[in-house]
């Protein structure tokens, strides 16, 4: 199934998404952008925490810039707008890196089941390589995305649970939309929509991607650890308001707090950041 890419200022680009619940953003970062984002992920990656993969790095944009820059993108904040309104939260993000002729295996898998938020969510996936089939990108199923599927244990301790596979279509492969986006292009998918990836097949070619996940400043806003990429120690959740006002008094963490308090703490080798 050929998916269509449509553009974000279009009349019918909100339709899109409220009907197979995802939608292609097109180009948001230049390629000057896409290889400075590449040389902090190697900094990165050598900093990881030998317990960690390079799949495992969870909201990092609390302690580096260039992520927290990335969230805030004009661009991806004017769509993300369209679809859940003015005040916006920015509540986590998931660097999910596969380097070539490897990682995981993630099944089909409602990721809005997991969390402890409620009201309206929204999901962007920004690419920092071409994916396609060969390196691990995703596939989402249009249209199924307005329900909650059964799920079952899978064994794994990485990944737990999975949809019931008799739960979704005979003919998934043929319904499957595979996200296949050049380096800098975005997407945006509900947080209902089945999705799932395969291992990196290819040889030489990374598969790099940040997954920024946003909220309105209404919903509930539940408590969550994630391990220090560098360090694997705990550090709490924090939710930050990215746009718009905290017109229910949430207590939500200012973007200009954090930028000052990332900015004391900023080491040498973090201060370039993406403009």
């Amino acid at each position: 199934m050929r998916a269509t890419r449509a553009n974000p200022l279009h009349s019918d680009w909100r339709s899109q998404f409220d009907r197979f619940g995802y939608v292609f953003l097109g180009r948001m970062l230049s390629d000057e952008q896409v290889e400075e984002a590449r040389t902090h992920l190697t900094r990165m990656f050598m900093q990881l925490h030998p317990a960690l993969r390079p799949d495992e790095i969870y909201s990092a944009h609390q302690q580096e810039p260039w992520l927290l820059d990335m969230a805030t993108n004009t661009n991806l904040l004017d769509a993300v707008e369209r679809v859940i309104g003015t005040n916006i939260v920015l509540w986590s993000t998931h660097l999910i890196c596969k380097p070539p002729h490897t990682g995981r295996a993630i099944p089909w898998h409602q990721d809005g089941t997991y969390w402890n938020l409620t009201g309206p969510m929204v999901s962007v996936w920004l690419t920092f390589d071409d994916v396609d089939d060969e390196n691990g990108t995703m596939y989402v199923l249009p249209g199924h995305h307005k329900r909650v599927f059964g799920r079952r244990a899978t064994g794994d301790e990485f990944f737990d649970e999975e949809i019931k596979p008799d739960s979704l279509p005979e003919d998934i492969d043929d319904r499957a939309i595979a996200y296949r986006l050049r380096a800098g292009e975005a997407a945006m998918h509900h947080v209902l929509i089945p999705h799932r990836s395969p291992p990196n097949r290819s040889n030489d070619r990374w598969r790099r991607v940040l997954v920024l996940r946003y909220m309105t400043s209404d919903g509930e806003m539940g408590p969550k650890q994630y391990p220090d990429y560098r360090t694997n120690e705990p550090f709490d959740r924090q939710y930050i308001l990215v746009r718009g006002t905290d017109d229910h008094s949430r207590g939500l963490v200012s973007l200009t707090d954090l930028r000052q308090s990332m900015r004391a703490a900023r080491t040498p080798h973090t201060r370039a950041s993406l403009p």
